[in-house]
């Protein structure tokens, strides 16, 4: 009997060890998924998923359907996202991790340009959250941003009718007033903002509050309708988010506005064919005055080519090529041109820093060649001279031929500098010169050494005789670039185009102190930016959205017609946004011409002033 209690005491220990390690590797499995998802390795995430979604009493099923849903949502498989759902839902009525399923979902439709939907996902997974902790404010800054889009005002009052818990009905009307004031509506918004109760609404929302206190309660103004047609899913999402966030934050500021603007935002869901399809459609709508359409130029051009002898106003905030202006006459570029942007460096280089000899290293690419031409094209017309022209193609990791070329080309204009001034220099003598020589004198006199200069010593030499090196690059490109300029000894200047606006790698330690005193060109300058929770990637989408927005606000019109708004914008002289300035071009009205000029000081951008129709205005009244 003994024998046997020892031999059921065992087994019950064995299967108890066996589970026990099941236990561990079934734990090991899931944090591995996790790790493999957080860390971007989604196929590697789908691997582990599969294998333990294989085993149906895998103690670890639930979080990994849970997290199957983000990984689809991440890969962008829109019908197994529906499915995977239902099937969670279905198999997990009572599970723990349908918080994290809602936010999921509400991720989902934010990618779907579902914001209605979005928003009620957001409010659910808050709601099954019973701790009051850090997931109710990651919650809540999603909420800040998707409120501040366009919830449907018919959605908001239909969730305030139902709604019970004081802090969600406070920021249901949040969320309404914004919508009423996009809408035109500032009457409505101060009636809806007299609801809330600020003591109950999470301090994440006040700035926002305030905002629109601001806004609802400032005096009437004349309602200018607009369309905005931009993307809002798909892969250029995060763009067209950007814009918006800017362009909503730029509304609510109202202090100098002489415009309500209204707004009809319309999804692209990055497509060409559905945004000439928006386009054409608003364009039927006789009470817009104008279009905005922050598009890549591929876009841009499909856009205002479908418009044919339409007299409606295309603001193109992203759009650089100045050929879109003569396929649609009511066409305005407000960020300028890559082109005039080249030309206004190379004024600035000859004319304000008084440089002769010129260099230009640009990208092997449409835009290079562009920015390369018009550079060249005004170093010529103002009398200096470009000594030598590189290019590059795909990641500069390695310049070393362009720049060797550029030291063997400095070299030479060294040499040939020195060979002048001896010729120059050299004094004659004219008594002596009446004297006869004989040549026998010097044939004994031994020769003078020659010194061979190696590679490796004329390396060391710091040049001076290139004067300045305009680098047009692409904006990924700043990395790469900065930290060989050092390396080859140029005492030269550095002009650039609007992509060097890179401050956090300009300030690195092996690039900062060398490129001190460079100068370039931009349409923006993005070191105030007043965005909360923005990409840094997409500071400049912001920044067009908000000037945009700005700049319609301060239009001069009165009966707010197309035409109105089409000579409005051709004559105006002089805007002043945030970090940005508009000027119409005298040569073409429908380009913006105020480039700023900005100079890196070792640790920050400071601005030199402003170009309009190549006239620098250095004047202390700007606002910088």
């Amino acid at each position: 009997m003994k024998i046997e209690k020892i031999i059921i005491t065992l087994f019950f220990n064995f299967v108890f060890s066996q589970s026990w390690v099941k236990d561990q590797l079934n734990d090991r499995q899931i944090n591995q998924a996790i790790n493999s998802y957080n860390s971007g390795r989604f196929t590697a995430t789908q691997s582990i998923l599969n294998k333990i979604l294989q085993e149906r009493k895998n103690v670890n099923r639930e979080p990994a359907v849970a997290l199957l849903i983000k990984l689809q949502i991440a890969l962008n498989q829109t019908e197994l996202v529906k499915e995977t759902s239902k099937k969670f839902f279905s198999e997990f009525p009572m599970s723990l991790y349908q918080k994290n399923v809602m936010e999921s979902l509400g991720d989902f439709y934010v990618n779907q340009a579902n914001y209605a939907s979005a928003y009620r996902m957001y409010l659910r997974s808050k709601k099954l959250n019973l701790k009051k902790n850090n997931y109710n404010d990651r919650i809540n800054k999603k909420l800040l941003k998707l409120i501040q889009v366009r919830i449907p005002v018919s959605t908001l009052n239909e969730l305030i009718i139902l709604e019970l818990d004081e802090e969600s009905k406070n920021i249901h009307n949040l969320a309404k007033a914004n919508t009423e004031l996009l809408n035109g509506q500032p009457s409505e918004a101060a009636k809806t903002l007299s609801d809330i109760k600020s003591k109950n609404l999470p301090k994440i929302f006040s700035p926002l509050f305030e905002d629109l206190l601001k806004a609802a309660f400032s005096p009437p103004l004349d309602i200018l309708m607009v369309g905005l047609v931009l993307p809002l899913s798909g892969e250029q999402s995060e763009y067209g988010k950007a814009f918006l966030e800017g362009f909503a934050k730029a509304s609510r500021n109202r202090k100098k506005d002489k415009n309500q603007i209204s707004v009809i935002i319309q999804d692209t869901k990055s497509n060409d064919l559905q945004s000439v399809k928006i386009v054409k459609n608003l364009n039927k709508i006789k009470q817009l005055s104008a279009l905005i359409c922050p598009l890549f130029d591929h876009t841009s051009l499909a856009v205002v080519s479908s418009l044919g002898d339409s007299n409606i106003p295309v603001l193109l905030p992203n759009a650089r090529k100045e050929n879109l202006v003569q396929v649609y006459r009511n066409t305005f570029l407000t960020s300028s041109t890559i082109a005039l942007e080249a030309k206004i460096a190379a004024n600035f280089a000859v004319k304000k820093l008084k440089l002769d000899s010129l260099a230009v290293l640009a990208p092997a690419d449409e835009y290079g060649e562009i920015q390369t031409d018009s550079f060249i094209k005004e170093v010529d017309r103002l009398g200096a001279s470009i000594v030598a022209t590189q290019w590059y193609s795909g990641e500069p990791k390695n310049l070393r031929r362009q720049f060797k070329h550029f030291r063997d080309v400095a070299f030479n204009l060294n040499k040939k500098e020195d060979d002048f001034e001896n010729i120059l220099g050299m004094n004659i003598d004219s008594l002596d010169a009446l004297f006869d020589i004989s040549s026998e004198d010097f044939f004994d006199l031994p020769e003078p050494e020659k010194k061979v200069m190696t590679s490796s010593d004329s390396s060391k030499i710091i040049l001076n005789s290139i004067q300045g090196i305009y680098i047009p690059l692409k904006s990924s490109d700043v990395e790469y670039i900065g930290p060989q300029i050092p390396m080859y000894n140029f005492n030269t200047k550095i002009i650039g185009n609007s992509n060097w606006q890179d401050i956090e790698t300009l300030k690195k330690e092996n690039i900062g102190p060398h490129l001190k005193g460079m100068h370039f060109t931009a349409s923006y300058r993005f070191d105030v930016a007043d965005s909360l929770f923005l990409n840094e990637d997409y500071i400049d989408d912001f920044y067009r959205g908000y000037n945009t927005s700005a700049l319609l606000s301060n239009l001069n019109v009165k009966d707010k017609s197309r035409p109105e708004i089409n000579i409005a914008l051709s004559d105006l002289i002089h805007h002043e946004g945030l970090g940005y300035f508009y000027s119409s071009s005298l040569n073409d009205r429908n380009i913006n011409s105020a480039l700023q000029i900005l100079e890196f000081d070792g640790r920050k951008f400071n601005h030199v002033g402003v170009f309009k129709n190549d006239s620098l205005d250095t004047s202390n009244n700007l606002n910088f």
